[in-house]
């Protein structure tokens, strides 16, 4: 991605895949949408990064930087919590595109694994695709992915809700 027409390709062919991904992981459309713009104007800025201009080095390199992006809104997000002692904050609002309760499951899991699951169920990647997001082994990843599957799948369970994500 060397122009700004470059750019603009991507923004279209993937702000939609990226908005849906990054709503599901923050748990709101607008922090989303925060995250989207923040993901497009880091990959403008660090355009020198991406390694080879095909599509599949392109997915993976915008969702590494959204995930980057999201885990630091996370993070930003907790530390304000943490700050704010007066009152506990409310959940967060509803996602029209995830129940109550698989967004409260999902929410107890680890981001990465979070990640993970909505990786593969949301966005349909394969392992490869996954390694390349997250820089770490395919056999690594497709454990982890089983494991948060399993504990998800626990914790609807304990709700009351029978699903197998």
């Amino acid at each position: 991605m060397q122009t700004e027409q470059d750019l603009e390709r991507l923004v279209h062919a993937y702000t939609a895949p990226l908005l849906r991904y990054c709503t599901a992981l923050l748990g709101s459309e607008a922090e989303a949408q925060d995250a989207v713009q923040s993901t497009f104007i880091k990959a403008w800025l660090r355009r020198s990064t991406l390694r080879g201009g095909g599509q599949d080095n392109e997915r993976a390199w915008l969702y590494r930087i959204a995930y980057r992006t999201a885990l630091d809104m996370l993070r930003a997000a907790r530390r304000a919590e943490q700050r704010a002692l007066a009152q506990p904050p409310g959940p967060p609002p509803p996602d029209p595109g995830i129940r109550a309760e698989l967004r409260e499951a999902l929410d107890a899991l680890p981001p990465l694994d979070r990640a993970l699951v909505l990786e593969r169920v949301l966005e349909g990647m394969d392992y490869a695709a996954l390694a390349k997001v997250h820089r770490r082994p395919e056999a690594y990843l497709r454990t982890r992915y089983h494991r948060a599957k399993r504990r998800l799948a626990d914790l609807l369970r304990e709700e009351g809700t029978d699903h197998d994500p």
